[in-house]
């Protein structure tokens, strides 16, 4: 079994573990007795957390290796959610679970982010990263719907136990992956590297982010507005990653051969959850149908232009530049909901906002002939 079919079978495992029960950590927290207000600051405390973390957890990366520092993130997912199957109502209980979830964070996806890199083909970026989508996808897909059915009619603490031991086991084919020169000494120069990368790159990988947190804030929507059950945000979670897996291939091999298509797609998730804020039961199953697409087009293009311009830089350093844009538009776009104490709908309103804006800059794509591809 070669380097990518290790890692897409650790993708998948780590994916279904972790979708179990992650996405409903807003809802878990709600749902015991938090105020709104409350799961907000865990949102805005767990993203600070990860702009602290960025610097020591890619120097690590550099000084050892990734499979480490996914080792690391593992320790704080099973930490997680032995918390969240003893759940308590405290200041220091959000503060404590909001830093375990940055570490298990921050640590997963900067090790995931670089052995996407390595398994990809260098000609056929958009292929390789849908087919590892499909993959991710489909962990989803299995998980969401049964971590929401087993927390409505079973307990947190069942559900932990099961995706920890899911969790564990996705060490196995990650233990067998190998690739050259994984440790470096090359000298962390983040200044030096987000002066040399478009600021417009830099606004549309930090826009994008938020995405993540649309999508948090939404199954508090659903859970809050349309019914007060986990099978009901799990059940629209189902339909959006259903509507993707023949998509995401399609896509991604049209962008392999045509201009990408980001500015578009930026326009059509927008306008998809203006919708599903404004729309009845029964349309938003239609509506989460046509996100799954949507969101998948945006997440594929963006991608494409991630880990094609990475290629341009040492990877370490443009990775750290990466981790401190999506982490720094998170936190400060929490803040502001946080501190104006904005409703959960303006709240939505506000992220989509930002990420709007980046359709209307004057974006240049990244091509091949731009720079000599590096040898890895």
């Amino acid at each position: 079994m070669n380097n990518r079919k290790k890692f897409e079978l650790y993708v998948f495992l780590s994916t279904f573990s972790r979708n179990l029960i992650e996405v409903f950590i807003p809802v878990i927290l709600y749902k015991f007795g938090y105020e709104l207000k409350e799961v907000i600051l865990y949102f805005l405390i767990s993203n600070v957390f990860s702009l602290i973390l960025s610097y020591p957890l890619v120097l690590f990366s550099k000084k050892f290796n990734n499979k480490i520092l996914t080792f690391i993130g593992i320790v704080a997912f099973v930490s997680l959610q032995i918390l969240l199957a003893n759940i308590r109502y405290s200041i220091y209980y959000i503060v404590i679970i909001a830093f375990l979830y940055a570490l298990y964070r921050r640590g997963y996806w900067i090790s995931r982010r670089y052995y996407n890199l390595n398994v990809m083909t260098k000609e056929k970026i958009g292929t390789t990263f849908s087919i590892i989508s499909i993959v991710n996808n489909l962990g989803v897909i299995l998980a969401s719907y049964a971590g929401a059915i087993m927390l409505d009619y079973l307990n947190v603490i069942t559900v932990t136990i099961i995706s920890i031991i899911i969790f564990l086991l996705s060490i196995v084919p990650l233990t067998y992956m190998y690739f050259k020169h994984e440790k470096d000494e090359v000298k962390l120069e983040v200044f030096k590297t987000i002066k040399e990368i478009p600021l417009r790159n830099l606004y549309l990988f930090g826009s994008y982010e938020l995405l993540n947190v649309v999508k948090c804030l939404f199954s508090l929507y659903i859970f809050i507005y349309v019914k007060n059950t986990y099978s009901t945000v799990g059940l629209f979670n189902l339909i959006t990653n259903l509507s993707v897996l023949g998509f995401s291939y399609i896509y991604g091999k049209k962008i392999d051969e045509k201009q990408n298509l980001l500015k578009l797609s930026i326009v059509l998730v927008v306008i998809t959850y203006l919708f599903k804020a404004n729309t009845t039961y029964i349309a938003l199953a239609i509506v989460s149908f046509l996100e799954g697409i949507f969101t998948k087009m945006h997440e594929i293009s963006i991608s494409k232009e991630f880990y094609t311009l990475s290629k341009k830089f040492e990877y370490n350093n443009y990775n750290l530049v990466y981790e401190i844009v999506q982490n720094s538009f998170r936190a400060i776009s929490l803040l502001v909901i946080y501190i104006l104490n904005i409703d959960l709908k303006i709240a939505i309103y506000w992220l989509l906002f930002i990420m709007l804006l980046g359709a209307f800059m004057k974006f240049k794509y990244i091509e091949k002939s731009d720079y000599k591809v590096l040898e890895k």
